[in-house]
């Protein structure tokens, strides 16, 4: 039996202003890493790992790992040194900052205020409260809620009961959390605390317009350069890097852009669920025929066979926020690779759904209408077919995010896909850093090539057609590595059929139009 004590809260951090009340109320935080930095003190999981770059007028921080494949930077160090030297706010300073890939908190100190936002798309949680004058950022919202001890938000709770609340993940609508004290710092903004909570709003700032047929092929082959510098910087920072793969079409595109350093990677699937077998035996056919070698993990999801079922179970939940419960599978999972895993970092190709235009394919459309309307959200949300008092609460929080983020100005003014950034801001910075975070890195340090702004944008400047049906991912195969094209293998997901595009279409075009 594995001893999760030390996983509590795992690759977390703790900025703040109230370090005796924190330290009160956690005494664990004794077991972290402690630093004064600028008049706060950052407390770090001590598994995480950050950085500072200090100058006579500012600090400025990183925790957890960044690289930028645009000019070849791998070193956390000079990253920081590199954005230091730039105007703050100025142009040049938000697209250096745009090039960086990671996993990552970041945050400039100055006079005892902090501006902070998170990585690309929020794979490492950033949550953040004022509370009675006390500056709080945190990896984790329940972490603040067991210092200051706070209590529920009454629409969250009403939220967890609606039947259906558990489908399509344990995240909540906006910048929400759990707590009404506690906002998650939303991605493509920053938020800036002194005696009071300001956001801005950094991206999209610049208009927006799709390439031309002429000009395609050649965004193809930057787009590929990048992807490919992300996954030689990776096999350069850490010694024993793995990718895990499926037969589908992000994990296949993250494998051809690793031309070059393939041997460097090990390669990996697991079957915890019969549906499982199929990616896994797929991602295992490419790595034979390429001549890789390829690992599969079987996961015995019987939660008796584990005797710290419960325990992982319960740190879990916790880490969700009490939003829901781990899928038992999920539990079996992350206790057996606790065990068995033998790699230093995890390759994980999250984030490039952003750019493979999902919510078009979801509902089986060509278009959606320009002007983003709260209720449109909400419908992408979750199903409130018989829930109606849930869906008018939450066009609420949805009105507030997009007015308090920015979001329907930044669309309004620069053009871009509105629907792009429902996934991009609100199921990956909602449900992927709850589940990456505070689940997958239970295991292992996990990195995110796609998680990269610039990356994503031009991703996104690609045809609207293509992004459908995925003519850009399958032109980066054949471009990096054509062997996995000519091999024919794809997994689709078995969820995706038709009668399911249909039905979800019809709820989203009723649910659209109802007033209430």
């Amino acid at each position: 039996m594995n001893d999760w004590k030390e996983k509590i809260y795992t690759y977390g951090y703790l900025l703040t202003n109230d370090a005796e009340t924190a330290l009160s109320r956690l005494p664990m935080l004794n077991g972290w890493r402690r630093e004064q930095i600028g008049g706060f003190t950052l407390f770090v999981h001590p598994e995480q790992k950050f950085y500072c770059f200090k100058t006579d007028e500012r600090v400025y921080l990183l925790v957890g790992h960044a690289y930028e494949p645009f000019s070849m930077k791998s070193d956390e160090n000079d990253i920081l040194e590199q954005l230091a030297s730039l105007e703050l706010g100025s142009e040049a300073y938000r697209d250096s900052f745009d090039r960086l890939t990671g996993v990552f908190f970041y945050a400039v100190i100055e006079d005892g205020s902090v501006t902070a936002t998170c990585d690309c798309a929020g794979m490492l949680g950033a949550n953040y409260a004022l509370i009675g004058g006390a500056t709080v950022f945190c990896a984790y919202s329940r972490m603040i809620a067991d210092i200051y001890g706070l209590n529920e938000d009454p629409y969250v709770s009403k939220l967890k009961r609606s039947r259906l609340f558990h489908w399509y993940g344990w995240y909540l609508p906006g910048d929400l959390t759990p707590y009404p004290e506690v906002k998650r710092i939303i991605p493509n903004t920053e938020v800036r605390i002194d005696d009071t909570c300001t956001i801005n709003r950094f991206y999209p700032r610049k208009a927006y317009s799709e390439v031309s047929e002429k000009d395609y092929d050649a965004l193809a082959a930057r787009i590929c350069s990048i992807m490919n510098n992300n996954l030689r910087l990776i096999a350069k920072k850490w010694a024993d890097p793995s990718i895990s793969l499926t037969g589908g079409t992000d994990s296949k595109t993250t494998l051809a852009c690793a031309k070059g350093v393939q041997e460097r990677f090990s390669y990996f699937s697991y079957i915890s669920l019969p549906r499982e077998e199929t990616d896994a035996l797929a991602a295992k056919r490419i790595c034979e025929s390429l001549g890789l070698d390829h690992r599969i993990y079987r996961i015995d999801t019987e939660p008796s066979h584990h005797e710290d079922y419960k325990e992982v179970s319960d740190l879990l939940e916790r880490h969700y926020a009490f939003l829901g419960k781990a899928n038992s599978n999920d539990i079996c999972k992350r206790i057996a690779l606790k065990e068995q895993f033998e790699f230093d970092v995890e390759v994980k190709s999250w984030v490039s759904e952003v750019a493979r235009a999902s919510r078009y394919k979801k509902y089986g459309r060509k278009s959606f209408p320009k002007k983003i309307r709260p209720r449109m959200l909400t419908s992408m949300y979750k199903l409130f077919a018989f829930d109606r008092g849930n869906a008018v609460r939450t066009d609420k929080r949805f009105r507030a995010y997009l007015a308090d983020s920015g979001l329907s100005r930044a669309i309004g003014e620069t053009g871009y896909p509105w629907t792009e950034f429902f996934v991009w801001e609100i199921v990956f910075g909602g449900w992927g850093s709850l589940a990456l975070t505070g689940e997958h890195m239970l295991t292992n340090e996990i990195t995110v090539p796609y998680n990269n702004r610039a990356l994503l944008d031009m991703m996104l400047r690609t045809p609207l057609e293509k992004r459908i049906h995925d003519d850009l991912h399958k032109d980066m195969i054949r471009l990096m590595d054509d062997r996995i094209e000519k091999l024919g293998i794809h997994v689709v997901n078995g969820n995706e059929t038709k009668t399911r595009e249909f039905l979800e279409r019809a709820y989203f075009s009723l649910n659209n139009l109802l007033p209430w």
